[in-house]
């Protein structure tokens, strides 16, 4: 069992459907491989019954209607998760594109009733650049959550954007107490390929992000920058 063996059970937060599966992928397959139930539980999922048009990023990846996006990207998690052996989960919270559907208060409630007793419950941590991912940060951050161990993961692929230097920001940091230090997680090459493949599965949102080299390059490309801290209980 490698040392970096998080637990039997994990939970990995995701903003919006595809950034868990694009920041730690690998690290999922390989927990799950290894015997963990490992749920990857997006907040940002949207309302299913809403049919607010659609906010700008959605009607880039050819939706109509909140509920449309939501359908539409739901199942591209599910087809994702399928593929790594993990469990997909969704909030109906609404990202910056639409009305949130609940504050800060209740989404870290239904975070923390989702993480209640989990060996370990993996965060976004770094660099918390886009608006919806540093206000789930400003929620969660500095929590304890009821799990028994906490990360916080770099997020892909934003992270291999920056100059290299993984720092929290400050509000993060004094929440905490220090800055976190970030380590490599095990992978191996059948968890590298089942990324790969899952990372496929988000046909709406590739080109979008700016992922279609990089898939061209291989399930490696795609591993690299798998980075989590983890924060003493």
């Amino acid at each position: 069992m490698p040392k970096d063996f998080p637990g039997r059970s994990v939970v990995v937060v995701s903003p919006h459907s595809d950034d868990g599966v694009l920041s730690l992928g690998a690290a999922m397959a390989s927990w799950a491989r290894l015997g963990a139930h490992v749920e990857l539980l997006t907040v940002f999922a949207l309302d299913p019954s809403s049919d607010a048009s659609a906010g700008g990023w959605d009607t880039r990846g050819g939706f109509r209607t909140e509920g449309e996006a939501a359908a539409g990207r739901r199942a591209e998690d599910a087809a994702a998760c399928a593929i790594l052996g993990a469990t997909p989960r969704w909030l109906p919270f609404g990202s910056v594109d639409y009305e949130r559907h609940g504050d800060q208060a209740a989404v870290r409630d239904a975070i923390a009733a989702a993480a209640d007793g989990v060996d370990a419950l993996l965060l976004p941590g770094f660099p918390l650049n886009h608006p919806d991912h540093e206000w789930l940060g400003r929620a969660l951050v500095g929590s304890r959550m009821g799990c028994r161990r906490l990360g916080l993961y770099v997020e892909q692929p934003y992270g291999r954007r920056t100059d290299g230097v993984r720092r929290l920001p400050p509000w993060a940091e004094e929440a905490l107490g220090a800055p976190p230090v970030f380590g490599s997680v095990s992978a191996g090459v059948r968890d590298r390929v089942a990324k790969w493949r899952a990372v496929r599965e988000y046909r709406t949102q590739l080109a979008l992000l700016g992922m279609t080299r990089s898939l061209r390059r291989g399930p490696h490309s795609l591993v690299l920058g798998e980075l989590v801290a983890w924060i003493d209980p």
